[in-house]
């Protein structure tokens, strides 16, 4: 009889088994290319954010807040907007860097339509800055990182974060000072509506320097839920809601973290991330006090963007560290392990020179604290 040319089961089943095991050593050098190459567009990314600035500071000769715009007044608060009439809407102070950088990154015909504002209530300049409107509504690629796996309800979704410093008070005020490259611009007095005053930080206000002093960083976004009992959230999804004890001691923040999630019962909110018009440090905005992919916190329980007193740490879904990029233009990954000092000493006042207790990784986020 002639013998017959076939696999036997048991050879078949060896060779199932050394393929499985091949796919099973490729499969993570696979994720890691990808992984890699996610991390270099957000690299580019954030470099095109800094080449964005310098070229704005170039044409106007200042950074461009954090928030500013037009500002409407009928009270006495520094930029009031409460009771205001349809036809009396502006930006309330709060209209995003990323809008004043649209010209900058080949957006220009964004920003004319926002400048022409339209009838019967879209002032010139746009409405209030966290509204919703058509040039508000418009999404861009270059303000999202392809790491992150977050979902919201939102559309208008960015990652990219602001750095205001190393201080956790006052963030959300239009006071034309900061600890950090941005801060909230400033409107005069006695007049209705208030034109801006300070307008943001200029290059030669940065004495620590250019290439020590952080620009923009990251941070995952949120599910845009107000307040809420923590579920199955991770951390860098979500902001802790009354840790009051980060005013005077940051690092009782992390008492929130459970592994990569909440203590059961924390109470939350999602909103960072959902509205990139919106120059609150709620919607686009960090600090650096806790070090990258730790937990965030802020003092009271606002539902909105709006809390004021905040632990807003970097983070993003690359393994061990976030992208960042210096006033020069500089660009870096910076590990979680960076060097944060006594994260359990007082925070600085906003308008405090005093250098940063908080290591290199606080200096890094101050502009002229000579550190």
């Amino acid at each position: 009889m002639l013998k017959k040319n076939a696999f036997t089961l048991i050879e078949l089943l060896v060779v199932i088994a050394i393929i499985g095991v091949l796919v099973g050593l490729l499969l993570p050098a696979v994720q890691q290319a990808r992984e890699a190459a996610r991390r270099a567009s957000c690299i580019n990314k954030v470099k095109q954010l800094g080449v964005a600035v310098a070229n704005h500071e170039s044409a106007k000769s200042y950074i461009p807040a954090i928030k500013g715009g037009t500002c409407a007044f009928t009270g006495g608060a520094t930029c009031f907007v409460g009771g205001l009439s349809n036809a009396q809407k502006q930006n309330g102070g709060r209209r995003s860097v990323f809008v004043e950088l649209l010209p900058y990154m080949e957006e220009l015909s964004v920003y004319e339509a926002i400048m022409a504002g339209g009838a019967p209530d879209r002032q010139p300049g746009g409405p209030y800055a966290w509204e919703g409107w058509g040039p508000w509504g418009k999404t861009f690629s270059w303000l999202r990182c392809p790491s992150d796996f977050g979902t919201s309800t939102q559309t208008r979704l960015n990652n990219y974060a602001a750095c205001v410093g190393d201080n956790v008070a006052g963030q959300n005020a239009n006071s034309g000072n900061s600890r950090g490259a941005f801060m909230g611009a400033s409107y005069e007095t006695g007049a209705n509506p208030r034109r801006m005053v300070v307008k943001g930080t200029k290059f030669k206000d940065i004495t620590d320097g250019t290439s020590k002093t952080l620009l923009f960083s990251e941070r995952m976004i949120g599910d845009n839920q107000g307040m809420h009992t923590a579920g199955r959230e991770d951390f860098r999804q979500a902001v802790a809601l009354n840790v009051n004890g980060i005013s005077t001691n940051p690092s009782s923040c992390m008492a929130v973290a459970d592994g990569n999630g909440f203590v059961s019962g924390t109470s939350v909110k999602g909103r960072w991330g959902n509205i990139w018009t919106d120059g609150q440090i709620g919607r686009i905005g960090f600090n650096t006090v806790l070090g990258p992919n730790t937990p965030s916190c802020a003092v009271g329980t606002n539902n909105n963007a709006d809390s004021g007193t905040v632990v807003y740490a970097p983070n993003s879904a690359h393994p061990m560290g976030v992208c960042v990029v210096r006033v020069d233009g500089s660009t870096d990954f910076i590990n979680d392990n960076i060097d944060t000092g006594n994260t359990s000493a007082a925070p600085p006042g906003r308008t405090s020179s005093a250098a940063s207790p908080y290591g290199v990784w606080g200096a890094m986020g101050s502009k002229a604290a000579g550190d």
